[in-house]
């Protein structure tokens, strides 16, 4: 590589060495899904409906589950089949 090449690199180097980055600190609350809460099932409705969140991804994903929308799917179905087998 030519001298002046080099040079110029170094001096962005430096010139980054002494800049400040400002990371983004904010952390987002995330929740537990629960079935029972009608603005849980209202969020992933409006998932389902367009596709994406309506602002981040508001649900904790837990395990064994490898996605949230399985994960909700799952225990959306689990209580449907608990309330028909109570009636």
């Amino acid at each position: 590589m030519p001298l002046i090449l080099i040079k110029k690199m170094n001096e962005i180097h430096e010139r980054l060495k002494q800049q400040r980055f400002r990371l983004s600190h904010h952390v987002w609350q995330k929740r537990h899904f629960d079935q029972s809460k009608n603005e849980d099932i209202s969020e992933f409705k409006y998932f389902l409906d367009n596709h994406r969140w309506q602002d981040r991804c508001p649900f904790i994903l837990e395990w064994p589950h490898l996605s949230i929308t399985d994960m909700i799917r799952t225990r959306l179905i689990d209580e449907h089949i608990h309330r028909m087998l109570k009636k």
